[in-house]
């Protein structure tokens, strides 16, 4: 009986800290929800999916990140606001591929049509706060 409860109380425990990591969104959430929050110009929603600092550091010439950040969001917003573009992004045109490690993780939007100019999207994220949180986004062409 003793040995039943100690097996009890085990697969108990483990299915409660497998359930609380169940919970936890996936990195193709927060990519996601930093995209829709970009869109809209949501600037403190988007903050907490992303690291403005860590994103821009690749760039040498970045001399205030989250002032050229906000720039580059308001740009693209007065575009999107137009006939021709819009700011939504069109998962369709492109197959997602999401790889996830012990803290980091990749998001990867590779586009279906082989003549786009920009062939690919990665999107690199940590876990920060036990959420994912964006430190890296490369274009490739």
């Amino acid at each position: 009986m003793k040995y039943l409860l100690i097996i009890f109380i085990t697969i108990l425990t483990l299915g409660c800290k497998r359930q609380t990591n169940m919970t936890k969104e996936s990195p193709l959430i927060s990519v996601i929800k930093l995209q829709a929050a970009e869109s809209i110009m949501n600037l403190d929603e988007a903050e907490k999916y992303i690291d403005v600092e860590k994103v821009f550091e690749k760039y040498p010439d970045s001399n205030n990140p989250r002032e050229e950040w906000k720039e580059m969001l308001t740009f693209l917003y007065n575009i999107g606001n137009t006939k021709k573009f819009t700011n939504q992004f069109k998962y369709y045109n492109y197959t997602v591929v999401e790889e996830i490690g012990e803290s980091t993780a990749t998001v990867n939007f590779i586009a279906l049509n082989t003549d786009a100019n920009i062939k690919e999207i990665v999107y690199t994220l940590v876990i920060v706060n036990d959420m994912w949180k964006v430190v890296g986004i490369d274009y490739r062409s």
